[in-house]
């Protein structure tokens, strides 16, 4: 089409004639500017769709992450939740009016687990990801705003398990300080060094230390129960909201 608007302006200027020829060049001109806006066009629709696959791609990502999410935290309450019932069970052997000092032996030395339960792994490698490369506003805002508040919880949720497992583990090694515990680098509990130790307990101080210890555990599997099933409603309804926009596109 260029080439055809140049053999003409060409004749025409051979010809000497100036207004045709203006005309010519005029049109020529407008035919350039919207070849270049026709091409501008095209790439910004490239553009658009391309970014419109990295979202999509983006969002199938999230939604991969929030899934193992659920998977993860369902798991730890399954955990927390069994051993939240086996220490009430303890508190509630200890509390009987018949309670020996038998009792409070058999369940500090053979039945109890110092070993607490109540940290999860979040799944959070793609917000991770668009936060290091500065891409989290490729997602539409309200995308950004569910992934910065889930984040937010995830992070009390780090940062109050932390706090609590630190109480819980000066308080075990105050125990481990007067009584063997098993499965926390201590002697066997059926060692002849444990047998000595354990027929030298008293009753009262026992009683004492090992209420705290439960207390002190059960306080902290409470409140990690309470945290992450917060955690797991506000995750369900956000991979709800998400499935329906990812729907919403597709139709």
């Amino acid at each position: 089409m260029i080439k055809f608007f140049r053999n003409i302006r060409k004749k025409l200027a051979a010809e000497n004639k100036a207004s045709a020829y203006l005309r010519y060049a005029v049109g020529e001109i407008l035919l350039v500017v919207i070849g270049i806006l026709i091409a501008v066009q095209v790439n910004n629709w490239n553009e658009a769709r391309k970014e419109r696959i990295q979202e999509h791609l983006l969002v199938q990502s999230i939604i991969s992450d929030l899934k193992m999410d659920t998977l993860m935290i369902n798991q730890t309450l399954r955990i927390l939740k069994e051993d939240t019932t086996q220490v009430f069970g303890f508190i509630k052997r200890m509390s009987d009016s018949k309670v020996t000092i038998d009792t409070l032996v058999q369940i500090a030395r053979f039945e109890f687990d110092p070993r607490l339960h109540v940290s999860t792994t979040f799944t959070d490698n793609t917000f991770k990801s668009l936060l290091s490369t500065g891409s989290l506003n490729i997602l539409d805002n309200w995308l950004q705003d569910e992934l910065l508040q889930i984040n937010e919880m995830h992070e009390a949720n780090i940062s109050r398990t932390r706090l609590n497992s630190g109480a819980y583990v000066s308080q075990v090694t105050a125990f481990a300080r007067k009584y063997p515990l098993p499965d926390y680098g201590n002697i066997s509990p059926d060692s002849k060094l444990a047998d000595a130790i354990w027929q030298k307990v008293e009753f009262e101080e026992l009683g004492v230390y090992l209420n705290a210890l439960l207390s002190i555990r059960n306080v902290t599997n409470l409140y990690a129960i309470n945290q992450l099933n917060e955690i797991l409603n506000e995750t369900n309804e956000f991979l709800i909201r998400i499935n329906n926009h990812v729907n919403s596109l597709n139709s």
